[in-house]
Formats: structure tokens, C-alpha cells, sequence
């Protein structure tokens, strides 16, 4: 108990530290306070505590098998980690300004149309590359038809994707978003129609596959961008952005799963929040720190040979072995997927290459804005608030952040230069 305590007091100081230089928790929070307040402070603290000290129950009851020192060990190696990510952030901060001001993001109404134009051809690419649209299979009543197509879209096994390329289908239409938003709060009335076409688009592909999160963290990005380039805040959209993402996720789940409505708020308040830490509980409850899993999520891996297995899917087959194969892995905060590989170091290397991979992308801001200064700062803005940091610990241990970065500005760039050499036309 005295630990616990020892823990919650560290957290704590880390948290009021975070605050002061990044803005977490305020009605107008710096871009890294947003993300880290929506990944931490919603998606991972509360359902730790929960589960740790209020016995919460997680997926089909498992915490019932478990070592009851995994409740424990979970609670003071995620607070833990999370404190030192907190500190090392906000002491790069005092060097760096990771923010984003919106006088100094320039923007082109050439830039804007064609970047909805490519956002467009990247979206009918990889929906008609996948041939059926789980969404449309759901609607028919084929939801387990249209929960295995969701999987095999996440496994990559289906549809275009892949190394490099498949970063400008994961991010480039919420750049194009961002873009086009951010020129309307410049100038509402020269952007405002490209705004609505691109999010009439990326409302599409944010939903066509079923997962529940991608519509959320659009609305997510928008809504903070409104909280910190609006002047006057109309606090009517405080209260109604979270019902929003609220009664998306409840139709997700009735949906896809057939979920009860009397049910659906207790199925969408368990997936929220248990469901996005009860992935480290399973891991420290089962596994053994492997060096050998440091290769999972290692681009070009599998060219050399290396074939480990994502800890988050290691452990549906140790608990559920008859799982089927819509059911690909469990969500965990990447604390638990770096122990797997480090053992108690990982309390350490993880928020470290987190924050590494945060200041990273704030230089290859600064190194691009030189050349394409307002698509550059939507790259970052979307880099920064959809970091999967309860997720996949490969994207930060790899450096996919930077690699995303360096793509998705490579690919406009190289239509920029298409479009200037064959209509002579600046972008």
C-alpha cells in the first residue's frame, strides 16, 4: 500500500509538472497536452484505477485467473511510466516549442484543392482495393462477415498497403483535413466549401472499415484545433463533441457487434476505458521479458528472417485459445509490450523513445516548413494527436513516427513538383 501510495504521489507531481508546460489540462491545451490528456488521462488512467483498486471486471471476467499481484504490478509499472514520460516531455519543452500557432501557418488555395484531390484518389484506391465494405456488410446483418473483413483489413492482408506506402493511406486524408481546416479559420469563406468536402470524405473512410476510434480522434483533432484557434468559445460544443463521439461509438457497437440498446452505454464505457488498459494486465499476468520480440513491427523484418509475434496477440491465444479470428489482439498502454522485450528497464526506455520520437517530429516540422510550411504543420498536428501510444510500442522504438512524417511529405512533394512541371504552376 505504501508503494502504491509512493506511486500516486511521483504521478501526481509529474502531472502538475505536464500541466504548467503543457497545457494538459486546460480548456485550451497546447497540441502535445491534447494528446497526451486524451491517450493518458481518458484512455488509460481511469481504467488502471478501476481495475487495480475498484475490481472492475474486464473481458469475459479473465482478471478471475490472474496472479493477484498482476493488479498491482499493472498500477505502479503504468503510472510509473507514464510519470517519467510526463517529466521528459515537459523538461524537452523548456527548449523546444512543440505547439503550433495559427499566425504562423500558411496556406494556398492551389495547396488546398489538391490536397482533397489526392485525399479523394487515396481513398477510392484503397476502399476498392479492399472489394467488400465492412460497413455495408454490417448494414446487411452480416456483422461476423464484416467483423473478419475489419480484421483482415488491420492484419493488412487485405486491400493496398504495406511498408512506406501504407502510411499515406493510414494518415494523408486527416492531413488533408487538417489542412483545409485550418485554412478556414483563416479564411471562412475561401475555404470553407473544401473543409466540408474533405470531411464528408474522411467521415467515409473514417467509418467504411468499423473501427470505432478512427471517427472519433477526427473529431478529436478538429475539436481541438477549434479550442485553440477559436477566440470566443462557444461552450455548447464543449458539451456536444463528447455526446457525439458517445453516440458514434454506441452505434459502432449495435453495429458490429448487435449489441442491446439497453446495453450499449455499459459496452462503450467498458471499451473505453477498461478495454484500453485490461491488455497489460494479460501481458504482465502470463508473459516473460523476451528480447526475441524486439522484432516485431521491424520494417523489413521479415526479409531478414525475423518473424516475433505482437505481445497484444500472444495473449488472446494464451487466454482465449478458441478465439476466433476476428479477435486480433488487446489494447494495452505501451509500457506492458516494452516490458515484454525489456523487462524492468522498459520503465525507462519506453517514455524515453516516446518523448525521442515527439522532439523528432518537431525538427522534421521545422527542417519541412521551409519548403511546404502549412502542410508541414498538418502532418505534425495529426503525427502528434494519433500517436498509438496505447497501442503498438514498435512505432515508437522504430521510429515509424518519423518515417510516417517523412512520406507523407515526400508524397506531396512529389505532386507539388508533378504539378508545376506539367501546368508551370506554383502549389
Amino acid at each position: 500500500m505504501i508503494d502504491d501510495i509512493l506511486v500516486f504521489i511521483f504521478f501526481t507531481i509529474s502531472t502538475l509538472i505536464a500541466n504548467w508546460k503543457l497545457h494538459i489540462l486546460c480548456i485550451k491545451p497546447s497540441i502535445i497536452g491534447a494528446f497526451l490528456f486524451l491517450a493518458l488521462y481518458i484512455l488509460i488512467i481511469p481504467g488502471t484505477i478501476l481495475v487495480s483498486f475498484f475490481d472492475f471486471p474486464m473481458v469475459m471476467n479473465v482478471q478471475n485467473v490472474m496472479d493477484k499481484n498482476t493488479l498491482d504490478l499493472t498500477f505502479r509499472y503504468t503510472f510509473i511510466s507514464i510519470s517519467l514520460l510526463l517529466i521528459f516531455v515537459s523538461f524537452l519543452s523548456f527548449y523546444f516549442d512543440f505547439d503550433v500557432k495559427l499566425a504562423s501557418f500558411k496556406v494556398s488555395y492551389n495547396t488546398a484543392i489538391m490536397l482533397f484531390i489526392l485525399s479523394a484518389l487515396v481513398i477510392f484506391i484503397k476502399v476498392i482495393s479492399i472489394g467488400n465494405v465492412p460497413i455495408f456488410l454490417a448494414i446487411r446483418g452480416d456483422s461476423e462477415g464484416a467483423a473478419l473483413l475489419k480484421a483482415k483489413i488491420l492484419e493488412s492482408t487485405v486491400g493496398i498497403g504495406g511498408l512506406f506506402i501504407g502510411y499515406i493511406f493510414a494518415y494523408f486524408p486527416q492531413c488533408s483535413l487538417v489542412y483545409s481546416y485550418m485554412a478556414k479559420k483563416i479564411d471562412s469563406k475561401k475555404y470553407s466549401v473544401i473543409f466540408n468536402l474533405n470531411l464528408l470524405l474522411v467521415i467515409f473512410y473514417s467509418v467504411y472499415d468499423l473501427q470505432k476510434s478512427k471517427l472519433v480522434f477526427v473529431f478529436f483533432i478538429l475539436f481541438i484545433i477549434y479550442l485553440k484557434f477559436t477566440k470566443k468559445i462557444n461552450y455548447f460544443y464543449i458539451f456536444f463533441m463528447p455526446l457525439l463521439c458517445l453516440i458514434i461509438l454506441s452505434g459502432a457497437f449495435m453495429i458490429l457487434h448487435e449489441t442491446p440498446l439497453g446495453d450499449v452505454l455499459s459496452a462503450v464505457a467498458a471499451r473505453l476505458f477498461i478495454g484500453q488498459t485490461e491488455g497489460a494486465y494479460m501481458i504482465y499476468d502470463v508473459l516473460q521479458p523476451n528480447l526475441d520480440r524486439i522484432t516485431y513491427g521491424m520494417p523489413l523484418a521479415g526479409s531478414f528472417g525475423f518473424a516475433a509475434t505482437d505481445p497484444a496477440a500472444e495473449i488472446i491465444k494464451i487466454f482465449f485459445p478458441t478465439a476466433g479470428d476476428a479477435w486480433i489482439n488487446s489494447n494495452t498502454y505501451i509500457q506492458a509490450h516494452a516490458w515484454s522485450i525489456f523487462g524492468d528497464l522498459s520503465l525507462f526506455i519506453a517514455p524515453f523513445f516516446v518523448a525521442f520520437n515527439i522532439l523528432g517530429l518537431y525538427f522534421l516540422r521545422s527542417i519541412f516548413s521551409k519548403v511546404a510550411q502549412g502542410y508541414s504543420y498538418s502532418i505534425y498536428i495529426v503525427s502528434i494527436l494519433m500517436l498509438p501510444i496505447n497501442n503498438d510500442f514498435s512505432y515508437f522504438l522504430f521510429f515509424k513516427s518519423w518515417l510516417c512524417f517523412i512520406v507523407l511529405m515526400s508524397f506531396f512533394l512529389l505532386f507539388k513538383l508533378l504539378s508545376y512541371l506539367l501546368f508551370n504552376r506554383k502549389v
